[in-house]
């Protein structure tokens, strides 16, 4: 089972003590025995500061003193949280997904948890810093919906069944299942594990047939059956690591879906009424990276439930 042992919890302004996504952060804080530390961003106004220029602000003071309110506030927050263990506290101005990777590099947090409006989900993901950050974040992302229910019902994983032997696509699913099988156990949720495959190739081999509409269904169907044969190895290496009684109570249903990924599991969250979903994002390891990948751009967007993104091992941001 995943452990979390330093958690990164991103307050925006309208963060306040009964914020569903804070008391997640607090209780996977408890439950873990994890150290948690409330992020306050703000913005450069420094940079806005002309002394000379009646146009924009003159007072000079002004970030020092709103540093010194905000930070009041923040404290304010804390003191106000009912929980017997402390929380810590940090404040950044600056570009806010540049601000968290760099304190998640500084301060080795293994997960950044942040909420993000409902408002525009899908306008706001697209080229926004939730998506820098998924794209960049050296560490797993959860962004929380803000209007989410307190206690999820689906949990849903995304994993990536390669035909080819992958280490580090294993490695990757690993990873996702454990994240997943974890927060499902702490909240009682249904736990779905997905996987989506298409076979490109399948319209032009048919073309040359006698019966191409027929070499087309054979083809998927044979696609079909692989995939089923890899995800029953997949659960049996769940059950053998999580154990025969853990896998039991969690008794993961498995889908696959025919057609394009990018389609077919954004369409299974919404079947399946999944309040989260986990999912693996691509990247070269050991080499800087910004892309996610593929079948990950295409999905996350689509996404109208939380998310949370987990990188392979060996990612390296290329911010510093």
């Amino acid at each position: 089972m995943k452990h979390f042992n330093n958690i990164l919890y991103v307050l925006d302004e309208h963060t306040h003590q009964s914020s569903v996504s804070l008391l997640r952060a607090i209780a996977l804080a408890k439950s873990n025995q994890a150290d948690l530390t409330l992020l306050q961003i703000l913005p450069d106004i420094a940079t806005f500061i002309h002394p000379y220029d009646h146009g924009c602000i003159s007072d000079e003071t002004l970030p020092i003193k709103m540093l010194h309110r905000e930070k009041e506030k923040l404290q304010t927050l804390i003191a106000s949280l009912e929980v017997d263990f402390s929380p810590k506290a940090e404040q950044k101005t600056g570009k806010s997904y540049i601000e968290i990777i760099r304190l998640v590099q500084a301060q080795n947090f293994d997960l950044v948890i942040k909420e993000i409006d409902d408002i525009d989900w899908l306008d706001r993901l697209l080229g926004s810093d939730d998506m820098h950050l998924l794209r960049k974040c050296p560490c797993p992302v959860w962004l929380m919906k803000k209007d989410a229910d307190p206690k999820y019902k689906h949990i849903m994983a995304a994993v990536d069944l390669t035909d080819t032997p992958d280490t580090a696509n294993d490695e990757l699913n690993t990873e996702i299942l454990e994240f997943a099988c974890s927060l499902s156990l702490a909240d009682f949720t249904t736990l779905h594990v997905v996987n989506a495959y298409d076979v490109p190739q399948a319209g032009f081999i048919s073309l040359w047939a006698e019966q191409p509409d027929m070499v087309k269904d054979e083809l998927f169907a044979a696609e079909g059956r692989q995939k089923q044969h890899k995800i029953k190895t997949l659960m049996d290496d769940l059950k053998s690591r999580i154990g025969t009684e853990s896998y039991e109570y969690l008794s993961p249903q498995t889908h696959i879906s025919q057609g394009p990924p990018g389609r077919e599991i954004p369409k299974l969250a919404n079947e399946l009424n999944a309040d989260l979903v986990v999912m693996g994002t691509i990247a070269r390891t050991g080499i800087a990276g910004v892309v996610i990948g593929n079948t990950a751009e295409n999905v996350l967007p689509q996404l109208r439930c939380s998310i949370l993104a987990i990188k392979p091992k060996g990612f390296v941001s290329p911010v510093s």
